[in-house]
């Protein structure tokens, strides 16, 4: 049985928008199911070659029975990519689609290589949609740590994948905005944290730079007091990190991993750790309740 997980009776403007990015019959499907059984808000649309859609909303994962063909597939990256497969060539290669606001589509299929590049895809067999939302007070525990500390600690947020790392880092983002007396650079290469928050903010906003040039151009030209970076996956981009720590920045980043002890066995710990980037580590984790739970690892 469906249940009926939001109360305000109309969909949310992200989810909107990206109904509006699909092709016309997969967006009607749709709307009429969620209107059937009045579910207005939508974490995930996943979409399957030759399968129904899932949806998921708040941990829960729902068949909406429409089933996917082939041309529908192919419709359907094709309108993602607003009719250009070309203009979106650059992330395609690197296994997603910027739908806009924020919104990603990660797809799979079968990769064109070059040597041992990806220069395209083809053969779409699977897309994502990640259909993200700012939840105003998702980042209190991690802002009122920072302020506690005089907005001078370091600390690297970790978790497993999805489990909300971005979405605390927008409301942190919207919440620093407004301490006046602070300058916040924000390192947004994927575009999914600043066009959630609302326009006149103060910050400042690196889209879609390269992680390790962003830090680089910020620490350089803004003389900022903290920088927001997320999802930090290489040696390269935690050098810069330390390079920007070491100019007397404060720095909060994201990773991947379960537990403290995953951490600290990733390649990039090594410089994280050894080389005292960080004063610390805070890992999140969901409770049965979808609310978020800390914990707190002094580095340094």
């Amino acid at each position: 049985m469906l249940l009926n997980l939001c109360v305000n009776k109309t969909f949310d403007k992200s989810l909107l928008f990206v109904l509006d990015k699909l092709p016309k019959n997969l967006k009607e499907r749709i709307t009429d199911f969620l209107n059937t059984h009045q579910l207005y808000t939508v974490n995930e649309i996943r979409i399957h070659l030759f399968s129904n859609v899932i949806l998921l909303i708040n941990e829960k994962t729902i068949n909406t029975k429409i089933h996917i063909s082939k041309n529908e597939i192919d419709n359907i990256f094709l309108s993602l990519c607003d009719g250009s497969v070309y203009s979106h060539i650059d992330t395609i290669k690197d296994g997603y689609i910027r739908v806009g606001k924020g919104i990603r589509a990660g797809i799979c299929g079968r990769a064109v290589r070059s040597a041992w590049e990806i220069s395209g895809v083809y053969e779409i067999s699977s897309i994502v949609i990640r259909i993200p939302q700012r939840i105003k007070f998702a980042g209190e525990y991690v802002y009122n740590f920072l302020k506690e500390n005089n907005f001078t600690s370091s600390f690297l947020l970790y978790s497993s994948p999805g489990v909300g790392k971005t979405t605390i880092l927008r409301d942190l983002v919207y919440r620093l905005s407004k301490e006046k007396a602070l300058r916040v650079a924000v390192i947004d290469t994927k575009e999914e944290i600043i066009p959630f928050l609302e326009e006149g903010l103060a910050v400042n906003a690196y889209l879609s730079y390269p992680k390790g040039i962003g830090i680089e151009l910020a620490t350089k030209n803004m003389a900022p007091h903290i920088i927001i970076c997320d999802e930090i996956t290489s040696v390269e981009e935690a050098l810069s990190i330390k390079r920007a720590v070491s100019s007397g920045v404060t720095f909060v980043a994201t990773t991947h991993a379960r537990s403290i002890e995953e951490l600290k066995r990733k390649e990039i710990a090594q410089t994280f750790f050894n080389d005292f980037i960080f004063e610390f580590a805070i890992g999140i984790k969901r409770n049965n309740k979808n609310k978020f739970e800390y914990s707190l690892d002094k580095l340094i």
